[in-house]
């Protein structure tokens, strides 16, 4: 995001605990960290930065029922830099993951989504070409599949 638009943090606390936000119906449905959906859908929305933060804390919030990070070390990791404040790339990147819905913040507690819906019809329109494809391959809409001879996007693993 650019200008005015560009996604305002807040001040991100030392250590963060990590908890999962709990949605059956998402879960059931939804796209979990790493999936094809993920990588070439949502990324194009949310962006590197968050995608990436997204799936770790996503995995992480997966395995117990409450985990502190040093989020300093968790900026370092993604290649954010050390800075916790309002500004920071991680302050927004987190930001970020609550404006989309990906997760929701309350104090130093972060609930991050197991699994991430489609992306909202509204925002269809403004994704590239390979993205809307490969939503229409993989995501869980009326629409018909993909043309097998439509060029989808393949994700190395």
């Amino acid at each position: 995001m650019t200008g005015s638009h560009r996604q305002q943090g807040t001040e991100t606390p030392e250590r963060l605990t990590v908890v999962a936000w709990r949605d059956p119906l998402v879960e059931a449905s939804g796209h979990r960290p790493g999936s094809p959906y993920v990588e070439a859908v949502w990324l194009g929305t949310l962006g590197p930065s968050t995608t990436l933060c997204w799936q770790r804390l996503s995995r992480l919030a997966a395995t117990g029922p409450g985990t502190q990070i040093d989020t300093a070390d968790l900026s370092r990791s993604l290649g954010l830099g050390d800075g916790l404040g309002r500004n920071a790339p991680v302050s927004r990147t987190l930001a970020r993951m609550v404006a989309f819905g990906a997760a929701t913040r309350t104090g130093d507690t972060l609930a991050v989504r197991l699994a991430l819906a489609d992306v909202p019809d509204r925002q269809l329109p403004r994704l590239s070409r390979s993205a809307q494809l490969a939503h229409r391959r993989w995501g869980h809409t009326l629409d018909a599949p993909a043309a097998p001879d439509s060029p989808i996007p393949v994700m190395a693993r």
